[in-house]
């Protein structure tokens, strides 16, 4: 499963997380979960459901669904009277056993059924429930309406965590699995997607048309799943396998943009994992308004529509990723499944380190590396935050809590840490041994363990220890002194984090690279205390360092090397990394030395995120110097680097920046560009920026990202001014994407405003659109209300959390109601402050300039 926030404000994520890595938390960790939350634990199960049968037709008018679902169970013991099924506001007419009337009990949430005698042990049963149900969850009817008009008329459904409940009866948990069919009556233009072979497809004398699947090999209730509609189908395969996919009418190409590699991608995992690609087939659909980005249902993937994309779009975005993820969960999440949800890393982890595997294999190794350090900040920017957990642990309100970037990116880069200490060979040959021995099976930390340890013979329990089973990461300070005397360096390491019941010093393995005249020497030590000084004996002083080659452990880094050392690796080290956190190093350093570099990197190295890193750097040195660099790379060539750059811009109220800008908003090859272009504009001010930004909010894009960066520049060049553009976007029935910007807009325009009317007025707006809005309009209508910092909001918040049938957007008003009751407003003694703040700053860059010039002059005297 992907996240949905993925893709619609994914144009903003490097801006986002950038530098988190850098940044230590300011304050004490915030709690996980609040404190009492009392431990989950497996659930029990008194009969094994061997095979689940769902016999519906859906009523497209009333948003409804009306069938039998037959049950065929074998109880564990010779006791059974009874047994519950999850089943929430399903309409239950009847219940039968092997054609026999059962007595049923119907809480709203359960179904108990009674047996009138034990049911035979190892002796199968089967349950039969005639039901109907109008369901809010689990089951989506999405269609035109009067304000969305074209929107592509479906069904889908969405099983995960625990939703299938909602529109059939089932044992709706991780640690059971069954093979299963669905039979589906629709209407009879319409396609209908489930899992495994299509056993027959009819057109019935109603008009209708019944789809009949089964999947074959065992699977968990969550992964059943119907998708229905008229959509275009494009037909593939891999060794015998179909692997099709399928769109909407009229976005053909779309989909073969987004869906092309699919059976590329399936032979790759094939050989990479080393079992065989394990269903019948493989296909994805595209679902309209869909809650995630991705669901992995078995052999039949749900995808979010908001991935298929046009060519000039593709300069810079790219659906391989989602792609890649749903399908690596065909083993790790499907074939093997974590057994309750404290141990659903097993799913997700492996599906993030996985996809960008794919990636390493696809687009080389720096854009791997890049990728990967790209889930490290996305990880260190919850954990710094937000909260810190461990990977693994039982304590949860409710599992969607689960599904965050512990889960996902922190799993995934001690998966890459694993593969870097075994070798691919090894790592491999363990991942193959854990997902044969496990096959079909629902699985627990323990087994990766035991198959780690069979696989290689090495016990890993320090590691999971550490870094699964406890929270935190490795925060290093890393230096080097140079003893001219007696050729030998002395490598100081520190962990500067500070230790708990939490976080722990890490015991590591450590490399760190040593290249100087007429050598290049790895070295490997093993850390265990919080400092260690390891002395060397070396033919010269380094010319550069680099510390953990290739960034396999997740952490924070701050490199004390000298300046000329983090300029020749810059300049020199073969590793992306390497040039990553020597380009960050420099930052810090601030002086002129370290913007030449930097300069030079932006211009010249030749992979985009190294030039993206000297960009963010120069912005963090701030002076003119700086900028004039900046000011050089406004043409970079890679449509990501010129992103970065003018990112960078928009970090300089200046005339020259905002000039530079203005072009890059009017015209660039990708969207992106001119929409960050368009974000920074705002920020670095000018006297045509408003004008300009107004031109953009006018420009269509791939999710109105475009519209999203004229919205926010708007918002940060005039609050006041920008206000009647942005409740003019937030109405219901402008372009979905650019509502969605702006009502997390609002909240801060309002308040920046300072006119009363217009904050109570905007409150109203957002709190409306908690009720009116997309799924994600919700989300961004609470951004704006925590904006705002308007305590009036709680009591609408509050319904809103009480009522919502969704846990994510139920914690996210929990989160904002928090803050506005932290909030309260703003005390005028903290807007004096910040004033201050802001003046204090000002006085600091007028320092740094002066100090820059003398600088500079002293280095001339020095020439001559």
């Amino acid at each position: 499963m992907s996240w949905a926030h993925e893709f619609t404000d994914g144009w903003q994520c490097e801006q986002l997380t950038r530098n988190l890595a850098d940044d230590k938390p300011k304050k004490k960790w915030k709690d996980f979960q609040p404190k009492g939350t009392p431990p989950m634990y497996s659930r029990d199960r008194v009969v094994d459901v061997r095979h689940i049968k769902i016999e519906v037709a859906l009523d497209v008018k009333k948003k409804s669904v009306a069938g039998v679902a037959r049950l065929t169970m074998r109880p564990f013991t010779d006791d059974v009277t009874s047994v519950e099924l999850d089943a929430v506001e399903l309409n239950v007419a009847r219940v039968e056993c092997d054609g026999r009337a059962l007595s049923f009990d119907n809480t709203g949430e359960m179904l108990i059924v009674r047996f009138p005698r034990p049911l035979l042990p190892e002796r199968d049963a089967t349950v039969s429930v005639t039901y109907a149900a109008t369901p809010r969850r689990g089951l989506y009817f999405v269609g035109p309406d009067k304000f969305n008009p074209k929107k592509h008329r479906e069904v889908w459904s969405q099983g995960q965590d625990e939703d299938n409940r909602h529109w059939f009866p089932c044992f709706d948990y991780p640690n059971e699995k069954a093979t299963s069919e669905l039979v589906a009556t629709v209407p009879g233009s319409w396609f209908c997607l489930s899992n495994g072979k299509m056993l027959s497809r009819r057109k019935n004398r109603d008009g209708t048309a019944t789809f009949h699947w089964k999947q074959e090999v065992p699977h968990v209730s969550y992964l059943i799943t119907l998708c229905a509609g008229e959509f275009s189908e494009s037909t593939g395969a891999w060794s015998g396998i179909p692997v099709n996919y399928y769109v909407p009418p009229g976005r053909e190409a779309d989909g073969e943009r987004s869906f092309g590699r699919t059976p590329e991608m399936v032979k790759f995992y094939s050989e990479l994992i080393g079992v065989r690609y394990p269903y019948a087939k493989y296909a994805q659909i595209t679902a309209a308004d869909f809650i995630f980005g991705g669901m992995e249902n078995t052999s039949a993937t749900t995808q979010t529509e908001r991935t298929l994309h046009d060519a000039r779009a593709h300069l810079d975005f790219s659906s391989e990723p989602l792609v890649a993820h749903e399908l690596v969960h065909s083993w790790f999440g499907n074939l093997l499944t974590c057994r309750d949800w404290s141990h659903a890393w097993l799913n997700e982890s492996f599906a993030t380190y996985f996809d960008n595997l794919w990636y390493r294999h696809a687009r080389g190794e720096d854009e791997f590396r890049y990728e990967q350090y790209g889930d490290l900040r996305a990880y260190l920017g919850e954990d710094a935050s937000s909260y810190r957990r461990p990977i693994m642990t039982n304590v949860y309100r409710a599992p969607i809590d689960m599904f965050d970037r512990h889960l996902y990116q922190k799993g995934g880069c001690v998966l890459n840490m694993l593969r870097n200490i075994l070798g691919d060979r090894l790592f491999f040959k363990a991942i193959q041994l854990y997902t044969e021995r496990h096959r079909a099976q629902t699985v627990v930390t323990q087994d990766l363990l035991e198959a780690l340890e069979d696989a290689t013979g090495r016990n890993f329990d320090w590691l999971f220890e550490q870094w699964i089973f406890k929270g935190g990461h490795p925060e290093f300070e890393v230096a080097c002194a140079w003893d001219e005397k007696h050729a030998s360096a002395a490598l100081t390491v520190k962990q500067t984090q500070t230790p708990d019941e939490l976080t722990s010093i890490f015991r590591l393995p450590l490399k760190v690279r040593f290249v100087g005249k007429g050598y290049d020497e790895t070295k490997a030590f093993e850390l265990r205390e919080a400092s260690h000084t390891f002395h060397l004996s070396l033919p010269a002083r380094p010319s550069w360092i680099g510390f953990d080659p290739a960034n396999s452990i997740p952490k924070t880094l701050d490199l004390k090397f000298d300046e000329d050392q983090l300029a020749a690796q810059l300049r020199e080290d073969d590793d992306v990394m390497g040039r990553v956190y020597a380009a960050q190093a420099l930052g810090k350093k601030g002086t002129n030395g370290a913007v030449e570099a930097l300069g030079e990197a932006l211009l010249k190295d030749k992979f985009w995120g190294v030039q993206a890193e000297c960009a963010a750097a120069l912005a963090k040195i701030h002076t003119t110097s700086a900028l004039e660099k900046v000011l050089a790379a406004a043409k970079v060539k890679h449509p990501k680097a010129r992103r970065a750059v003018a990112r960078a811009l928009g970090e300089w109220t200046d005339a020259k920046a905002a000039n530079a800008l203005l072009p890059l908003a009017r015209k660039d090859a990708s969207y992106y560009v001119e929409a960050e272009a368009a974000q920074a504009l705002g920020k670095a001010k000018g006297l045509r920026a408003r004008a300009e930004l107004l031109r953009s909010t006018r420009k269509a894009s791939y999710l109105e990202c475009i519209r999203a960066g004229a919205l926010t520049g708007l918002t940060d060049l005039d609050a006041a001014q920008a206000l009647p553009e942005l409740e003019k976007f937030a109405k219901v029935g402008q372009p979905e994407h650019a509502r969605n910007a702006a009502l997390g807009l609002l909240g801060k325009a309002a308040r920046d405003s300072n006119d009363e009317k217009a904050k109570a007025r905007v409150r109203e707006t957002l709190e409306r659109a908690l009720l009116d809005g997309f799924f994600l309009d919700r989300f961004a209508a609470m951004r704006g209300l925590k904006d705002l910092r308007d305590p009036a909001a709680i009591s609408a918040l509050t319904k809103f959390k009480d009522s919502a049938l969704d846990q994510r957007l139920a914690r996210h008003a929990e989160s904002t109601i928090a803050a506005l009751r932290d909030a309260g407003g703003v005390p005028p003694e903290v807007k004096a402050l910040r004033e201050e703040l802001e003046k204090l700053k000002k006085d600091a860059q007028a320092v740094k300039e002066k100090l820059e010039k003398v600088s500079a002059q002293t280095g001339k005297r020095g020439k001559r």
